[in-house]
């Protein structure tokens, strides 16, 4: 998860960004992991959407998000962007921290994801297979 580097009161966001036209979800996620991060992902499983609604700079954000369950390349992380810090607590903490949505953040907690896991596993180069 991350946060704004300027703002230490800032609540914790997970990775991602936004979607641009013509673009593949998973393309978008292993750019935004090697942006941020400087890992690259090996190995994707879709989890769940959230719709999302939040203000960002005084204006009010709608949007739908898409979460995943990433492999990296290595877990040694730093962040590759001055205007973010990366934090990795263990999964047991998260609730110890402002993680936003809270919805996403206590469904890795509580291990509720694996009751709407979808059955399809998408990996690198595109290939879908069934679980």
């Amino acid at each position: 998860m991350q946060r704004p580097a300027d703002d230490p009161n800032a609540c914790y966001a997970f990775i991602g960004g936004a979607l641009e036209f013509g673009e593949l979800m998973e393309e978008r996620l292993c750019h935004e992991y090697q942006e941020e991060t400087g890992r690259s992902v090996v190995e994707v499983v879709y989890l769940f959407v959230v719709e999302n609604r939040f203000r960002f700079d005084g204006a009010l954000v709608h949007s739908v998000e898409h979460y995943f369950r990433v492999s990296l390349d290595s877990y040694d992380v730093q962040s590759t962007e001055r205007h973010v810090t990366q934090h990795w607590p263990p999964i047991g903490d998260l609730t110890r921290y402002d993680v936003r949505p809270r919805v996403v953040r206590d469904a890795i907690v509580n291990g509720a994801w694996h009751a709407i896991i979808s059955s399809l596993h998408v990996r690198r180069g595109g290939r879908i297979s069934g679980k």
